[in-house]
């Protein structure tokens, strides 16, 4: 395929025209002479990959490690699997590296709640939602490289074992989903999932023909709890609009496109304010609007980028997503590309919240005129009374320093840290926490913040740095949630406890007086996360965690590469809760026996469909596989061993472990015992002699009595064997 040209210079854009074999030779012949259509080669995308969330920003820049725009455009499929998904190490080798889990204090266990179904082992970006209907019915969505569109997973017993993964759809006619999953519950428990999909658009302008590559905001609901979902609907198209100018006989047709790719959405659900017994599902989003002019080069035509442009909008559904209104303003619309001397600016990060009486409050975030990303950046909140249909306040909740798209110690995005992450109290307290380099340690990378609002938005308390270690490490991805008494838990990732700064723990702190002050941080995960063991090239982890909180317990997922330890990169999500989660157990049958014999071995709640270790006193024996339950039931040959107690220990390559005993009844050291025995019987035999016959025949009596021993013990190790042998021979036979 002919490549893309990109001609950079004052903010123009220049694209490659691929005309037919006929115009090749025409030379200097004007536009009226060359025979057949003239094409853009494209598609066209989007001039700024790096201002686009997630999927979007690696499809475009050519990190998907799984989706090649090329190859799905001409249906060659996936890309090939990178070979640097090899094994780190394979079979008993492999359980030198399982990592060792430190647990948490005041949090279970973690479970890795994602599965690989294919050769890219990559999931990232989660998002949970509670049934308010049932608080251990929970449902996480998640971008997972081996489908084209997000999938999810369905728990009822509080995140203890999980369902999935299921699809929520792309439309028909879409090329590939980009992420951004979003899920929401209504009162009734019906779930919702929104995402992005991508599409290629033709158009015409003036005759010139070429194809547009553009994203969609889709949502998906679920009336079975997560476990299937209805066809998507696309709440908000991306859109292409063509003006061909009227132009002079003779001249070259002129002529400008608008094209509008959207991003970044969220969702959440609310009562409506003008009837308390209905709900409104609100999705918020980022548009951009691009601006191309034709023009052309001698005989070669060209789009000239001549304005970009963001803002944020809103669509709403009071059908249960079936239909949606028209786009609502939301933010000021600002300039993207810098106007002369003035720096480009951009609003993004949206997030809807629907407080008690019904009234939507929007958050986002403004890097201002001092440039995209670089010096003060601004939160912004718009509060609409009447349904979404028009926000007549808009209010500054936060100014804080920027932190860089990437992290100084790192190479994964930190693109959306400072975007809003918000929650409503339950007497319409608004809270919003993000991430922020201090204004006061210029050596600092990176500290969570919050402010909270108690009068609907109109005034923000000042900035509480939640993260209360001394070190100048990176905090980021920071999520809120409030319980159904109002009190406040916040969930973080942290890089405290690397002396690189490189793998982060997920933290957690709570709050009982609206944010004012936060309680010691807690460690959550078990196991530390490398990001360059989790994805190609370590460039990705998400935009995002989550955390959910209900009145008995509280609910996180995030990005977790602990896998990447042992199998090479790789990617799950990760989960855990206050609750103590069941522990990794294994039954032994028999639980004693003679060495030499086989034990049935019976595991559960180990981490489904991975490998197990098996260690008996110590020394690997034997490997296995978990089901997709977690348990197994496998069987080994006890090794000979001396008699007594020896432990049987299995963990599997995530590090859970559990352990029994098997008590040798009749081992090695059985034999040295009846031989003792035996002596011991000779030598009182020999002391019933006369000491006449003793002493004459002293020398022969030892000989005896070594030689007797000897010999016994021989017969006796040959008869243990045999038995073990005829015992396995039977075995064998009756299977």
């Amino acid at each position: 395929m002919v490549k893309r040209l990109l001609l950079l210079a004052l903010s123009v854009v220049f694209l490659g025209v691929l005309i037919t074999p006929a115009a090749v030779g025409a030379g200097a012949k004007s536009k009226a002479e060359l025979a057949g259509p003239v094409m853009l080669d494209g598609p066209i995308t989007f001039m700024h990959p790096e201002y686009l969330s997630s999927g979007a920003w690696l499809a475009l820049t050519g990190q998907d490690p799984a989706f090649s725009l090329e190859k799905r455009v001409y249906g060659e499929g996936l890309k090939d699997a990178s070979s640097g998904n090899a094994l780190q190490a394979v079979g008993g080798a492999a359980s030198a590296l399982i990592p060792f889990r430190s647990p948490a204090a005041k949090f279970s266990r973690n479970i890795l709640i994602s599965q690989d179904l294919g050769r890219y082992p990559y999931q990232t970006e989660p998002h949970i939602s509670v049934n308010p209907k049932d608080p251990d019915h929970l449902v996480v969505a998640m971008i997972d490289y081996n489908f084209p569109g997000v999938t999810s997973y369905v728990s009822i017993d509080g995140g203890a074992t999980w369902d999935g993964p299921n699809q929520p759809k792309i439309p028909r006619g879409q090329y590939t989903g980009v992420g951004d999953p979003v899920t929401a519950f209504d009162s009734e428990g019906n779930v919702y999932v929104v995402q992005m999909s991508m599409s290629i658009e033709e158009f015409q302008i003036g005759g010139i023909w070429g194809s547009l590559l553009l994203a969609g905001i889709d949502v998906s609901r679920s009336d079975d709890g997560g476990y299937t979902w209805e066809n998507a609907i696309v709440a908000s198209p991306g859109e292409i609009y063509t003006q061909s100018y009227q132009v002079p006989a003779g001249e070259k047709s002129r002529g400008e496109l608008w094209t509008y790719f959207v991003d970044k959405p969220w969702i959440t659900i609310g009562p409506d304010p003008t009837n308390p017994d209905k709900e409104i599902i609100y999705v918020s989003y980022t548009l951009f609007v691009e601006i191309y002019s034709l023009a052309w080069l001698d005989e070669l035509p060209v789009l000239e980028i001549v304005q970009e442009m963001a803002v944020i909008q809103m669509v709403r559904s009071s059908d249960g997503g079936a239909t949606w209104s028209q786009p609502l303003q939301v933010s000021p619309v600002v300039n993207v590309n810098p106007q002369g001397d003035i720096p480009g600016r951009l609003v993004h990060g949206s997030q809807p919240m629907v407080d008690p009486d019904g009234t939507v409050h929007v958050a986002y975030i403004d890097t201002a005129d001092d440039g995209t990303w670089k010096g003060n950046g601004e939160i912004w909140v718009a509060s609409s009374t009447n349904r979404g249909q028009s926000f007549s306040q808009r209010t500054k909740a936060a100014e804080f320093l920027e932190l860089d798209i990437l992290p100084r110690s790192s190479s994964f995005r930190l693109w959306g840290t400072g975007f809003p992450q918000t929650t409503v109290g339950p007497n319409g307290e608004l809270y919003i926490t993000y991430a922020a380099y201090p204004s006061d340690r210029l050596s600092d990378s990176g500290d969570i913040f919050m402010v909270a609002s108690t009068d609907g938005g109109a005034t923000w308390s000042p900035p509480v740095r939640v993260n209360d270690d001394d070190t100048a490490h990176l905090q980021f991805f920071p999520s809120i949630s409030t319980d159904p008494s109002g009190d406040l838990h916040m969930m973080w990732a942290d890089t405290r406890d690397d002396p690189s700064e490189l793998a982060y723990h997920i933290y957690y702190s709570t709050s009982t007086d609206n944010g004012q002050t936060w309680d010691f941080n807690s460690r959550v995960s078990d196991f530390p996360s490398n990001p360059n063991f989790a994805f190609p090239g370590g460039s990705f982890i998400g935009d995002y965690f989550s955390i959910a909180a209900t009145a008995d317990d509280v609910y996180m997922v995030w990005a977790d590469s602990r896998m990447g330890e042992v199998t090479g990169l790789n990617q799950k999500i990760a989960f855990a809760r206050q609750r103590l989660m069941p522990a990794p157990t294994i039954f032994l049958s028999p639980p004693s026996g003679p060495s030499g014999r086989d034990i049935t071995i019976q595991g559960s709640n180990f981490q489904p469909e991975t490998e197990i270790f098996i260690d008996v006193g110590g020394v690997l024996t034997s490997t296995s596989f978990t089901n997709k339950d977690g348990g197994f039931t496998t069987t080994i040959f006890a090794p000979i061993s001396g008699e007594g107690a020896r432990d049987v220990i299995v963990r599997d390559i995530s590090g859970n472990v559990a352990a029994a005993s098997f008590f040798t009844e009749f081992g090695f050291d059985s034999f040295q015992t009846e031989m003792a025995n035996i002596n011991a019987r000779l030598d009182e035999l020999s002391l019933d002699q006369t000491p006449a016959a003793a002493d004459t025949s002293a020398t022969a009596d030892d000989s005896f009595s070594w030689l007797t021993a000897l010999l016994a013990g021989a017969l006796l190790i040959t008869l243990a064997t045999s038995g073990a042998l005829w015992y396995r021979l039977r075995t064998v036979a009756n299977k």
